[in-house]
């Protein structure tokens, strides 16, 4: 025999602004309950006639009606503030009528007009208020005209009366303080959650964001971009890299050791691609795919000036990893083969409504991807159409024309070696490797609160280094690395390398403005 039990349906909990709407309600209710207790006060006194329960009926039944037309208006989820503004203007004119019922007796009169008056203030505001005083004026002339405009004077008004009023008016004050300070508990509360829907907020857009370019990312929640289907046809140049021989070192190194690895190098590039303004694309593996043009772009020159930048930095940061990771025991030479184009691409978000992927597509998207592949390692390989874009600002090598897959006609291609304000001794970059010592410098990079470090360690290192002391160093900051272990120094380097430090201190202390 089965028995079938049912669960009780819990209500949903309410919001603070909710809990606050239905403590007005019942301030509101309090106000006509005050103004029926004084009738039937002065029904009770024999001041007014029997005929006038139906006032009293009237202030039970009243606010119990607008009640339900606000729940109505709530439940249908349709807009209830013009509904309460009505109905206060309402509540003025019943209580204008209630203070001519009372033969606009002083005491009970100023009891309720002060308490219509106040609620109108609290709730509306200025404008309200006057509306109000014009609408309870409006409801006790209509009824003083119905009832002659009847007056009970100060001087027969009971006592009791008088009493009672100021009761309700106590009672009423009373609970309005209550409601003033659950409603301030209420919104507290209310703006805490806020706060923590808030931080929510910001916690998930920020997570969503590691997933989007920063520049796409900042243009959809500033609003400048749309989270919609659309492509459009711009002139790009585009960046491919990726890691030779990577899938054979994979298969070598321990999982945690290569997961670190790819991590720090990934990292690595992403930086710098981003100081350079580049948008990058995605990471496949090893490899990496950037753009510049969308959605910034700073003219189709510049963009390839900085593309090309970006490469040759990326080439000269695989310098200070391969000396950080052969010092973590990592023998493996690691390096990037990079392959540049420029030319015309569809741009823009490719999917569905439920799934889309910012990137791009096209032939000199291919082109760029093909010439990476060609490219030897260590090199930065552009084609045609960007050199012509960089060569007065970026040194090239031409490297002929290749037959690439995918491509009729042979492609001329050049090396980029280097900027041409970085030439000669303007060098921003120093770099030098053999057993027992590793150093790399990028004078750009190097941070003023640094320099003064640095260049203690180089002078420390050169100095016991000429005095045969033991030397173990390993130090490593913002555009500099420097592995020193001089047991593992050959003799016959350790002149060269006294040198080279001795020169790369007088460059990091004539370059590198504090």
């Amino acid at each position: 025999m089965t028995f079938i039990t049912k669960k009780k349906s819990r209500r949903p909990q309410l919001g603070p602004m909710e809990r606050a709407r239905r403590q007005a309600n019942y301030i509101r209710l309090l106000a006509f309950l005050v103004a029926a207790m004084i009738l039937i006060a002065g029904l009770n006194l024999n001041l007014f006639p029997a005929l006038y329960m139906l006032g009293v009926a009237g202030l039970l039944i009243y606010p119990m009606s607008a009640q339900g037309l606000l729940f109505l208006f709530d439940k249908q989820d349709r807009p209830t503030k013009m509904v309460h503004q009505l109905l206060m203007q309402a509540d003025a004119m019943v209580i204008g009528l209630v203070c001519a019922l009372l033969h606009f007796s002083l005491v009970p009169a100023m009891v309720l007009l002060i308490i219509v008056h106040a609620n109108a203030v609290s709730s509306g505001g200025l404008k309200p208020w006057l509306m109000n005083i014009l609408m309870t004026g409006v409801g006790a002339l209509l009824m003083g005209w119905v009832l002659d405009f009847k007056v009970l004077p100060p001087q027969q008004t009971p006592v009791l009366l008088s009493v009672i009023s100021m009761l309700g008016l106590g009672i009423y004050v009373g609970a309005s303080s209550a409601f003033a300070r659950l409603q301030a508990r209420y919104l507290q509360q209310a703006q805490e959650l806020v706060r923590h829907q808030q931080k929510q907020a910001v916690d998930m857009s920020r997570k969503l964001a590691k997933y989007l370019p920063p520049q796409v990312w900042g243009s959809i929640f500033s609003g400048k971009r749309d989270a919609k289907l659309g492509t459009e046809r711009k002139r790009l140049t585009v960046f491919f890299s990726d890691i030779k021989g990577f899938s054979a070192i994979s298969e070598e190194l321990p999982l945690a050791t290569l997961t670190k690895m790819l991590n720090t190098y990934l990292s690595e590039m992403t930086r710098i691609a981003l100081r350079h303004g580049g948008t990058i694309d995605k990471f496949i593996g090893d490899a990496v795919m950037v753009f510049f043009g969308d959605p910034k772009s700073a003219g189709a020159q510049e963009d390839a000036y900085r593309c090309v930048l970006m490469a040759i930095e990326m080439q000269e940061q695989m310098k200070l990893l391969r000396q950080r990771w052969a010092h973590e025991g990592i023998e493996h030479k690691l390096e990037i083969r990079i392959g540049i184009n420029t030319g015309y691409a569809t741009v823009g978000n490719f999917g569905t409504d439920s799934r889309m992927d910012y990137t791009i597509l096209g032939t000199d998207v291919n082109l760029a991807s093909r010439l990476e592949s060609a490219c030897r390692p260590g090199g930065v390989l552009i084609s045609e159409a960007t050199q012509e874009l960089v060569k007065d600002r970026i040194q090239c090598r031409n490297m002929g024309d290749i037959q690439v897959k995918g491509f009729n006609r042979p492609i001329s291609v050049f090396e980029a070696l280097g900027a041409k304000r970085d030439s000669g001794a303007k060098n921003r970059y120093v770099s030098a490797q053999t057993a027992g010592f590793g150093m790399h410098i990028d004078l750009e990079r190097i941070r003023n609160f640094d320099k003064n470090t640095i260049l203690r360690t180089l002078a420390h290192c050169a100095t016991d280094l000429k005095q045969d002391k033991l030397v173990e160093v390993d130090y490593e900051s913002e555009g500099f690395s420097l592995h020193v272990e001089s047991h593992t120094l050959k003799k016959r380097d350790r002149e060269k390398v006294i040198e080279m430090m001795g020169r790369a201190a007088k460059k990091v202390q004539t370059e590198v403005r504090v």
